[in-house]
């Protein structure tokens, strides 16, 4: 409980190199997921060049400007506009990014989200902090980045994920009191 409690999502990160034995306890325990009729459809893209995780950076923002720059949701517009600042970065200098794809041989892309859900938590649990990029979603669709990964065209994006060591711990989980069922059925 205390790790569910605990994770957090971490937007700022030290320079320290997260080593490649923890990535892969990280996606092991992603591929620890539930998954529909044992499909396991998750694959994953590692990324751990910090050149690349920058200018995926920008391709993902540019994606994002252009879809919602002219948005009539002002959230959304407003968004755009500061997603539209150079200095402004989405993947926050992150050391590590990892991408969820489900291929098409699963039933439904859930069991790619509960499998990065479970490694955000092993992450957590092994000191590591992350963030699921909803904003890099964009490279899903980005043509010259999914033949630079060598994503086969059939397989959808599901999860874009970033790890490292945290620079500073982050702040705990405001409590969760609100009453959020809707009807308990004895």
């Amino acid at each position: 409980m205390d790790t569910i409690y605990g994770r957090r999502s971490v937007r700022k990160y030290s320079d320290k190199d997260v080593p490649d034995e923890i990535i892969r306890e990280i996606i092991k325990a992603g591929t620890y997921a539930p998954t529909a009729v044992n499909k396991q459809p998750w694959r994953f893209v590692v990324i751990k060049n910090r050149k690349l995780i920058n200018e995926y950076d920008e391709r993902a923002k540019k994606i994002f400007v252009s879809m919602f720059k002219d948005s009539t949701i002002p959230e959304l517009a407003v968004y755009a506009k500061n997603l539209a600042k150079p200095e402004v970065r989405i993947l926050y200098e992150a050391p590590v990014f990892i991408l969820v794809f489900a291929s098409p041989d699963g039933l439904n892309e859930h069991d790619c989200a509960l499998a990065a859900e479970n490694m955000m938590l092993a992450a957590h649990s092994l000191g590591i902090g992350s963030c699921w990029i909803g904003l890099a979603a964009g490279l899903g669709s980005d043509e010259t980045f999914l033949k630079e990964a060598n994503i086969p065209k059939d397989h959808k994006l599901v999860a874009p994920l970033i790890f490292g060591y945290p620079a500073k711990s982050p702040l705990p989980a405001p409590a969760r009191n609100a009453d959020v069922i809707l009807k308990w059925i004895p």
